[in-house]
Protein backbone atom coordinates (compact mmCIF):
# COMPACT_ATOMS: atom_id res chain seq x y z
CA UNK A 1 0.00 0.00 0.00
CA UNK A 2 1.10 3.57 -1.08
CA UNK A 3 1.85 5.68 1.76
CA UNK A 4 -0.19 9.20 1.84
CA UNK A 5 2.75 10.50 4.37
CA UNK A 6 5.23 13.07 3.16
CA UNK A 7 8.40 11.51 1.82
CA UNK A 8 11.19 11.88 0.48
CA UNK A 9 12.86 9.54 -2.12
CA UNK A 10 15.78 8.70 -3.77
CA UNK A 11 15.60 8.17 -7.31
CA UNK A 12 18.66 5.63 -6.84
CA UNK A 13 21.56 6.04 -9.34
CA UNK A 14 23.13 2.55 -10.20
CA UNK A 15 26.51 1.92 -10.01
CA UNK A 16 28.67 0.58 -12.24
CA UNK A 17 32.16 -0.52 -13.43
CA UNK A 18 34.15 0.92 -15.93
CA UNK A 19 33.18 -1.99 -18.32
CA UNK A 20 29.20 -1.10 -17.42
CA UNK A 21 28.59 -3.83 -15.69
CA UNK A 22 26.27 -3.42 -12.44
CA UNK A 23 28.81 -3.20 -9.27
CA UNK A 24 25.98 -4.74 -6.42
CA UNK A 25 28.38 -4.64 -3.27
CA UNK A 26 28.77 -0.53 -4.31
CA UNK A 27 24.48 -0.47 -4.29
CA UNK A 28 24.61 -2.05 -1.13
CA UNK A 29 27.09 0.98 0.37
CA UNK A 30 24.82 3.47 -1.66
CA UNK A 31 22.01 2.56 -0.21
CA UNK A 32 23.17 2.48 3.78
CA UNK A 33 25.17 5.74 3.05
CA UNK A 34 21.59 7.40 1.79
CA UNK A 35 19.94 6.04 4.77
CA UNK A 36 22.10 6.95 6.97
CA UNK A 37 21.77 10.45 5.61
CA UNK A 38 18.39 10.29 5.68
CA UNK A 39 16.48 9.35 2.73
CA UNK A 40 13.18 8.33 3.29
CA UNK A 41 12.57 5.26 0.54
CA UNK A 42 14.05 4.51 -2.89
CA UNK A 43 12.60 4.90 -6.20
CA UNK A 44 15.18 2.15 -8.79
CA UNK A 45 15.71 1.60 -11.95
CA UNK A 46 14.06 4.99 -13.38
CA UNK A 47 15.91 7.29 -15.31
CA UNK A 48 18.27 8.59 -12.71
CA UNK A 49 18.94 4.58 -12.48
CA UNK A 50 19.00 4.58 -16.12
CA UNK A 51 16.56 1.77 -16.42
CA UNK A 52 15.80 1.67 -20.02
CA UNK A 53 19.79 1.15 -20.64
CA UNK A 54 19.65 -1.88 -18.42
CA UNK A 55 18.27 -5.01 -19.40
CA UNK A 56 15.80 -7.31 -17.19
CA UNK A 57 18.46 -9.50 -15.39
CA UNK A 58 19.94 -6.46 -14.23
CA UNK A 59 17.04 -4.49 -13.54
CA UNK A 60 15.72 -7.45 -10.95
CA UNK A 61 19.29 -7.84 -9.73
CA UNK A 62 19.00 -3.78 -8.88
CA UNK A 63 15.55 -4.94 -7.07
CA UNK A 64 16.91 -7.86 -5.07
CA UNK A 65 20.36 -6.32 -4.11
CA UNK A 66 18.15 -3.02 -3.01
CA UNK A 67 15.55 -4.85 -1.03
CA UNK A 68 17.77 -7.17 0.54
CA UNK A 69 19.95 -4.10 1.99
CA UNK A 70 16.85 -2.08 2.59
CA UNK A 71 15.38 -5.11 5.05
CA UNK A 72 12.07 -3.38 5.54
CA UNK A 73 13.73 -0.10 6.78
CA UNK A 74 12.10 1.81 4.23
CA UNK A 75 9.61 1.21 1.37
CA UNK A 76 10.70 1.41 -2.05
CA UNK A 77 9.30 1.77 -5.68
CA UNK A 78 10.07 -0.10 -8.75
CA UNK A 79 10.10 1.52 -12.25
CA UNK A 80 9.22 -0.98 -14.45
CA UNK A 81 8.04 0.68 -17.56
CA UNK A 82 9.13 -1.22 -20.83
CA UNK A 83 8.65 -0.68 -24.55
CA UNK A 84 6.55 -3.79 -24.27
CA UNK A 85 3.42 -4.74 -22.34
CA UNK A 86 4.67 -8.40 -21.70
CA UNK A 87 8.20 -7.48 -20.03
CA UNK A 88 6.59 -4.51 -18.13
CA UNK A 89 4.40 -7.13 -16.57
CA UNK A 90 7.30 -9.61 -15.72
CA UNK A 91 9.39 -7.03 -13.74
CA UNK A 92 6.41 -5.99 -11.89
CA UNK A 93 5.49 -9.05 -10.75
CA UNK A 94 8.91 -9.39 -10.09
CA UNK A 95 9.06 -6.38 -7.63
CA UNK A 96 6.01 -7.49 -6.45
CA UNK A 97 7.80 -10.47 -5.02
CA UNK A 98 10.67 -8.58 -3.23
CA UNK A 99 8.22 -6.56 -0.91
CA UNK A 100 8.13 -3.45 -3.13
CA UNK A 101 6.06 -0.77 -1.95
CA UNK A 102 4.65 -0.17 -5.78
CA UNK A 103 5.34 -0.29 -9.37
CA UNK A 104 6.11 3.00 -11.86
CA UNK A 105 5.83 3.31 -15.28
CA UNK A 106 6.38 5.35 -18.05
CA UNK A 107 4.20 4.78 -20.74
CA UNK A 108 4.96 2.77 -24.29
CA UNK A 109 7.38 5.31 -25.62
CA UNK A 110 8.86 5.07 -29.48
CA UNK A 111 5.35 3.98 -31.52
CA UNK A 112 3.05 6.49 -31.37
CA UNK A 113 0.18 4.44 -29.58
CA UNK A 114 -3.31 5.81 -29.12
CA UNK A 115 -4.63 7.10 -25.81
CA UNK A 116 -6.58 3.94 -25.34
CA UNK A 117 -3.63 1.77 -26.23
CA UNK A 118 -1.44 3.64 -23.47
CA UNK A 119 -4.67 3.02 -20.82
CA UNK A 120 -4.36 -0.42 -21.75
CA UNK A 121 -0.82 -1.15 -21.52
CA UNK A 122 -1.19 0.32 -17.69
CA UNK A 123 -4.68 -1.77 -17.11
CA UNK A 124 -2.86 -4.58 -18.41
CA UNK A 125 0.11 -4.44 -15.77
CA UNK A 126 -2.20 -3.19 -13.00
CA UNK A 127 -3.91 -6.55 -13.73
CA UNK A 128 -1.51 -8.54 -13.98
CA UNK A 129 -0.21 -7.68 -9.85
CA UNK A 130 -1.61 -7.44 -6.52
CA UNK A 131 0.47 -3.80 -6.00
CA UNK A 132 -0.67 -0.42 -6.77
CA UNK A 133 0.72 1.32 -9.76
CA UNK A 134 1.93 5.07 -10.26
CA UNK A 135 2.02 6.57 -13.47
CA UNK A 136 5.39 8.46 -14.42
CA UNK A 137 4.02 11.55 -15.80
CA UNK A 138 7.15 12.50 -17.75
CA UNK A 139 6.40 14.34 -20.77
CA UNK A 140 9.79 15.86 -22.14
CA UNK A 141 11.26 12.51 -22.58
CA UNK A 142 7.86 10.31 -23.32
CA UNK A 143 5.47 13.11 -25.14
CA UNK A 144 2.32 12.03 -23.40
CA UNK A 145 1.33 14.03 -20.32
CA UNK A 146 -1.16 12.86 -17.96
CA UNK A 147 -3.77 15.35 -16.51
CA UNK A 148 -6.94 14.55 -14.31
CA UNK A 149 -9.15 14.54 -17.68
CA UNK A 150 -7.17 10.86 -18.39
CA UNK A 151 -9.46 8.62 -17.95
CA UNK A 152 -6.52 5.78 -16.64
CA UNK A 153 -7.36 8.75 -13.21
CA UNK A 154 -10.73 6.93 -12.26
CA UNK A 155 -9.09 3.41 -12.09
CA UNK A 156 -8.46 2.49 -8.63
CA UNK A 157 -5.12 0.90 -9.09
CA UNK A 158 -3.82 3.61 -10.40
CA UNK A 159 -2.47 4.43 -7.14
CA UNK A 160 -0.34 7.89 -7.72
CA UNK A 161 1.43 10.28 -10.12
CA UNK A 162 4.88 10.84 -10.64
CA UNK A 163 4.74 14.08 -11.63
CA UNK A 164 8.05 15.14 -13.51
CA UNK A 165 6.51 18.01 -15.03
CA UNK A 166 6.74 21.82 -14.27
CA UNK A 167 2.89 22.16 -14.86
CA UNK A 168 1.69 22.86 -11.57
CA UNK A 169 -1.78 23.55 -12.29
CA UNK A 170 -1.82 20.01 -13.74
CA UNK A 171 -0.57 18.91 -10.31
CA UNK A 172 -3.17 21.18 -8.53
CA UNK A 173 -5.89 19.82 -10.51
CA UNK A 174 -5.02 16.32 -9.80
CA UNK A 175 -4.57 16.94 -6.23
CA UNK A 176 -8.24 18.30 -6.13
CA UNK A 177 -10.34 15.71 -8.32
CA UNK A 178 -8.29 12.93 -6.44
CA UNK A 179 -7.38 13.06 -3.30
CA UNK A 180 -6.86 9.90 -2.63
CA UNK A 181 -4.23 9.06 -4.64
CA UNK A 182 -0.51 10.02 -3.76
CA UNK A 183 1.45 13.00 -5.83
CA UNK A 184 4.86 13.14 -6.10
CA UNK A 185 6.76 15.76 -6.94
CA UNK A 186 9.42 14.19 -9.83
CA UNK A 187 11.42 17.67 -10.27
CA UNK A 188 13.65 18.54 -7.34
CA UNK A 189 13.92 21.91 -8.68
CA UNK A 190 10.25 23.01 -7.29
CA UNK A 191 9.84 20.61 -4.84
CA UNK A 192 8.97 23.49 -2.44
CA UNK A 193 6.17 25.26 -4.82
CA UNK A 194 5.08 21.42 -5.73
CA UNK A 195 4.15 21.49 -1.88
CA UNK A 196 1.80 23.86 -2.34
CA UNK A 197 0.59 22.54 -5.73
CA UNK A 198 -0.83 19.23 -3.72
CA UNK A 199 2.36 16.93 -3.95
CA UNK A 200 2.56 15.04 -0.87
CA UNK A 201 6.32 13.60 -1.25
CA UNK A 202 8.86 13.92 -3.69
CA UNK A 203 11.20 11.33 -5.83
CA UNK A 204 14.36 12.95 -7.15
CA UNK A 205 18.07 12.66 -8.48
CA UNK A 206 19.76 14.89 -6.08
CA UNK A 207 17.97 13.69 -3.09
CA UNK A 208 20.90 10.89 -4.05
CA UNK A 209 23.67 13.77 -2.93
CA UNK A 210 21.87 16.15 -0.47
CA UNK A 211 18.51 14.48 1.59
CA UNK A 212 18.99 17.10 4.07
CA UNK A 213 18.32 19.74 2.10
CA UNK A 214 15.29 18.54 0.73
CA UNK A 215 13.99 17.59 4.43
CA UNK A 216 14.93 21.24 5.56
CA UNK A 217 12.90 22.34 3.07
CA UNK A 218 9.87 20.51 3.60
CA UNK A 219 9.96 21.30 7.72
CA UNK A 220 10.28 25.35 6.81
CA UNK A 221 7.23 24.90 4.56
CA UNK A 222 5.12 22.74 6.84
CA UNK A 223 6.00 25.36 9.62
CA UNK A 224 5.22 28.35 7.62
CA UNK A 225 8.40 30.09 7.41
CA UNK A 226 8.46 30.50 3.43
CA UNK A 227 11.58 32.85 3.41
CA UNK A 228 13.07 29.95 5.03
CA UNK A 229 11.84 27.39 2.96
CA UNK A 230 12.57 29.54 -0.36
CA UNK A 231 15.95 30.20 0.07
CA UNK A 232 16.64 26.60 0.77
CA UNK A 233 14.90 25.87 -2.90
CA UNK A 234 17.01 28.54 -4.12
CA UNK A 235 20.01 27.23 -2.81
CA UNK A 236 18.74 23.41 -4.57
CA UNK A 237 18.21 24.85 -7.57
CA UNK A 238 22.10 26.81 -7.58
CA UNK A 239 23.69 23.40 -7.03
CA UNK A 240 21.28 21.27 -9.72
CA UNK A 241 21.63 24.16 -12.45
CA UNK A 242 25.36 23.60 -12.23
CA UNK A 243 24.85 20.13 -12.66
CA UNK A 244 22.22 19.68 -15.17
CA UNK A 245 25.01 22.17 -17.43
CA UNK A 246 27.69 19.12 -16.85
CA UNK A 247 24.91 16.36 -17.27
CA UNK A 248 22.76 15.56 -14.14
CA UNK A 249 22.76 11.65 -14.36
CA UNK A 250 27.02 11.69 -14.83
CA UNK A 251 27.28 14.67 -12.55
CA UNK A 252 25.14 13.40 -10.06
CA UNK A 253 27.25 9.63 -9.89
CA UNK A 254 30.34 12.04 -9.66
CA UNK A 255 29.27 13.69 -6.43
CA UNK A 256 28.75 10.56 -4.39
CA UNK A 257 31.93 9.58 -5.63
CA UNK A 258 32.93 12.85 -4.23
CA UNK A 259 31.44 11.80 -0.91
CA UNK A 260 33.51 8.40 -1.45
CA UNK A 261 31.22 6.11 -2.85
CA UNK A 262 32.44 3.66 -5.63
CA UNK A 263 29.77 4.49 -8.01
CA UNK A 264 31.30 4.56 -11.67
CA UNK A 265 30.37 6.13 -15.01
CA UNK A 266 26.71 6.17 -16.46
CA UNK A 267 26.31 3.79 -19.15
CA UNK A 268 27.15 4.35 -23.19
CA UNK A 269 26.12 6.11 -25.35
CA UNK A 270 26.89 9.08 -22.53
CA UNK A 271 30.17 10.38 -22.27
CA UNK A 272 32.49 10.39 -19.53
CA UNK A 273 32.82 13.85 -17.69
CA UNK A 274 35.75 16.05 -18.33
CA UNK A 275 38.47 17.29 -15.90
CA UNK A 276 36.31 20.69 -16.49
CA UNK A 277 33.34 19.30 -15.95
CA UNK A 278 34.33 17.49 -12.99
CA UNK A 279 36.00 21.14 -11.85
CA UNK A 280 32.91 23.14 -11.85
CA UNK A 281 30.88 19.86 -9.90
CA UNK A 282 33.46 19.94 -7.36
CA UNK A 283 33.01 24.01 -6.64
CA UNK A 284 28.76 22.94 -6.81
CA UNK A 285 29.19 20.62 -4.33
CA UNK A 286 30.97 22.44 -2.07
CA UNK A 287 28.94 25.28 -1.68
CA UNK A 288 26.25 22.71 -0.38
CA UNK A 289 28.45 20.58 1.83
CA UNK A 290 27.32 22.25 5.27
CA UNK A 291 23.96 19.69 3.99
CA UNK A 292 25.56 16.76 3.08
Amino acid sequence: MVSKKSEIFSALITPMHESGKLNLPALKALVRHEVAHGVEGFYCCGSSGEGLLLDTSERKAIVDTLAQEIGGKVPFIVHTGSLSTGEAIELSLHAQGSGAQAVSLIPPIYYHYSEAEVQHYYEDVANAVDLGVIVYNIPQFTGISFSKKNPLMQNPKIVGIKHTSVNLYDLERLSQAFPEKTLYNGFDEIWLFSMAAGATATIGTTVNVCPKLFIEIRKAFLAGDMPKAQALQHKVNDFIEALVAQGIFSATKYCMELQGLEIGPCKKPFDRLTDEKRTIIQSALKKIESYL
